[in-house]
């Protein structure tokens, strides 16, 4: 209890530290974002978990593009948010919910969030996420790169985040579940709005696959270097 009375208050306050003072609203650039990131997921007409909705951006484009949502959140000031726009909550620990909805969800998205987690932790949400899919559902998941050390910004920025995450250690949890990994791969590169943007992007893009390339020759390896990633877990 002691323990999650003190994550409880690592939380107070947290809506203002990120500066989430517009609620359940999204950018047209974070809109071109969301649909890159989502083009293989079941959205439209399906049911969708987005587990820690956070600011709720997300969570309004995918009401806006036809979903039926549910969120969770640990934050109690978001939780109240959104519940005040009608919006259904779950269970943030939804190993306490899994059993109760075996297969309801085409799929479930938690866009930065399993960092926030102990791998004990990871282990457990992992299996209720298991649960709640249905066959052929799919996990997105959104964390800094553990492997890179472009990762470590994101990742030690946040005095909330608890594990390195990278394709490795989800591939040892995995073992014996019935989620395989459908890709791994570098957050979705929008391109932005305006001359200027694109091309500041694009050459941004450009310089980041020529020091990924660099380093997986150096290395010998074959992973993204890019400091955000994602996974895409499939329920077989």
């Amino acid at each position: 209890m002691a323990m999650e009375d003190a994550r409880q208050e690592s939380y107070a306050s947290y809506e203002t530290w990120k500066g989430w003072d517009r609620l359940f609203e999204y950018t047209p650039d974070k809109a071109d974002y969301f649909r890159g990131e989502t083009s293989d997921l079941a959205i439209r007409d399906a049911d969708v978990l987005e587990m820690g909705f956070g600011s709720g951006d997300l969570l309004q484009w995918l009401i806006d593009h036809g979903a039926r949502v549910n969120g969770s959140e640990i934050n109690p000031v978001l939780v109240r948010a959104a519940i005040d726009r009608g919006i259904p909550v779950v269970e943030a620990e939804i190993e306490r919910i899994s059993g109760l909805h075996p297969g309801r969800y085409d799929t479930i998205i938690a866009l930065d969030v399993f960092e926030h987690f102990t791998l004990s932790e990871v282990a457990v949400r992992l299996e209720a996420a298991e649960i709640l899919l249905k066959s052929g559902g799919k996990l997105l998941l959104r964390f800094p790169n553990a492997q890179s050390p472009f990762g470590l910004h994101p990742q030690c920025g946040d005095p909330t985040h608890l594990s390195g995450l990278s394709k490795s250690v989800f591939e040892s949890l995995l073992v014996r579940r019935c989620l395989t990994i459908e890709s791994y791969r570098a957050s979705y590169r929008a391109r932005g709005r305006g001359v200027s943007t694109v091309i500041s992007r694009w050459l941004r893009y450009a310089l980041r696959d020529l020091i990924t390339k660099a380093l997986n020759f150096t290395y010998a390896t074959d992973i993204p270097y890019d400091p955000v990633v994602v996974i895409v877990l499939r329920k077989s």
